[in-house]
């Protein structure tokens, strides 16, 4: 009978491991949406910069605010469950965009793109780490799976945004529906996956303050590991400072662009060719990280710093359109790479060192800071877009990034990329707290 369970389980692991690299290529983030979403909301919906810089500003903030319901809701419920809900909360937010009205309506649809994403961001990468097998190289294969996956989503991504520009200017409604078609898509095959871990069966006594208790009981755990953790603070802080500054440059692109006034059918071709960009560094960032080792993180981090700056700098000076976006161009390509590169790197750092249980909530209070920091971002920039260009806020956030990243790589130097038998043991063992 044992030998059955394990049968079983061996099978569910090697369904999760094929499954995750098709569920990732339809939901890994939105198709056909981020290429066109500025113009959507600005052209379509008549929102100004400022005001869409501020409507996805509530998405983190959102973000804060779902994550000890979503943990809660990832215990009870299981990984495959969750992430059948999550799928369907981005349904409803598309279906919200497609009928938005105002900034109002654009804050409320990232309620569900931020609930959405949350689930995700703790059970996406938990899920394929529980499918892989307990061995010396798991952390190698995992990151070899994730890779393989982001890279899945980036080709598929180039692919479709390719489409996505000619579909806006034949319809602008056309690249949301194909969104929504996309996370269906997904939601089919979220259904066909196998829960790894079994979901903790709830006791009839227990009441709702009693889960609530033991909720923030685990968390406490957690959150005492990652305080006298020097690796994981260092990381997690690290993590914060660049998706903050990633998300603050996505409708920032969209925007210099914009301004340079590129046609909607330009839009597609040149994101396309950003997405394989990130493809090919995603499927390389296992290499790249076997090549620079414990620079890898300042590799990338620098060089997007730097070419945000070089960016706004072209944008904001007077060269010859040609010139100008030829260069611009150039920068986004570097900006996309380490976009691709940097995520299988930092989950890897993350997963490491810990069960599934405890990584749910790394994961979750690494969610935390992630939010809050990028709120921060994206509200100070809202407010300095109202009276600046694109262009010129571009260059803003680079500076500011570049400053940051330089701080943060400081502190990290001597916490970050050790060999494991380098490390503390505070660093890395939390038998003691359980």
């Amino acid at each position: 009978m044992e030998n059955t369970n394990d049968e079983v389980l061996t099978k569910h692991k090697k369904t999760n491991r094929r499954l995750m690299i098709f569920y990732e290529m339809f939901s890994y983030d939105l198709l056909f949406y981020y290429s066109i979403s500025y113009l959507f909301l600005v052209n379509v919906k008549l929102l100004t910069p400022s005001q869409v810089i501020f409507g996805e500003a509530f998405y983190p903030l959102f973000k804060i605010i779902f994550i000890i319901p979503c943990t809660f809701l990832i215990q009870k419920l299981g990984k495959k469950k969750s992430i059948i809900i999550a799928d369907c909360s981005l349904i409803i937010f598309i279906l919200i965009v497609l009928n938005l009205v105002n900034t109002l309506t654009l804050i409320i649809a990232n309620v569900f793109c931020a609930f959405a994403y949350v689930i995700k961001g703790m059970t996406d990468a938990n899920l394929l780490y529980d499918s892989i097998d307990e061995a010396e190289n798991r952390r190698e294969l995992f990151s070899k799976y994730e890779g393989k996956a982001n890279a899945s989503f980036y080709f598929f991504d180039a692919i479709t945004a390719l489409s996505t520009g000619f579909l806006f200017a034949i319809n602008p409604y056309l690249p949301l529906i194909m969104s929504l078609f996309a996370i269906v898509i997904s939601t089919l095959i979220s259904f066909r996956l196998k829960e790894i871990k079994p979901v903790k069966k709830r006791d009839k006594n227990m009441t709702l303050k009693d889960d609530i208790k033991n909720y923030f009981s685990d968390v406490k755990i957690a959150l005492k590991f990652i305080t006298r953790s020097s690796r994981l603070k260092a990381l997690i802080i690290f993590n914060a400072t660049i998706i903050s500054i990633l998300f603050c440059i996505v409708e920032l692109r969209n925007g210099v662009l914009n301004e340079l006034g590129v046609p909607s059918e330009v839009f597609g071709v040149i994101f396309s060719i950003m997405g394989i960009i990130s493809c090919y560094s995603a499927s390389r960032a296992i290499k790249l990280h076997q090549k620079h080792r414990n620079r890898t993180l300042t590799v990338i981090s620098i060089a997007l710093a730097v070419s945000i700056i070089v960016a706004g700098l072209v944008a904001t000076l007077g060269f010859s359109p040609f010139l100008q976006l030829y260069l611009i161009l150039i920068m986004f390509s570097i900006q996309f790479f380490c976009k691709g590169s940097v995520y299988p790197i930092i989950k890897l750092y993350l997963s490491s060192f810990s069960d599934s249980k405890m990584r749910l909530k790394i994961y979750s209070v690494n969610a935390l800071i992630e939010s809050i920091i990028t709120f921060i971002f994206s509200i100070i920039w809202s407010f300095i877009l109202r009276t600046h260009e694109p262009s010129q806020t571009f260059l803003y956030v680079g500076i500011t990034s570049l400053i940051l990243i330089v701080l943060v790589l400081i502190y990290m130097l001597p916490r970050i990329g050790l060999k494991p038998d380098e490390y503390p043991e505070k660093d890395i063992d939390y038998s003691d707290l359980l």
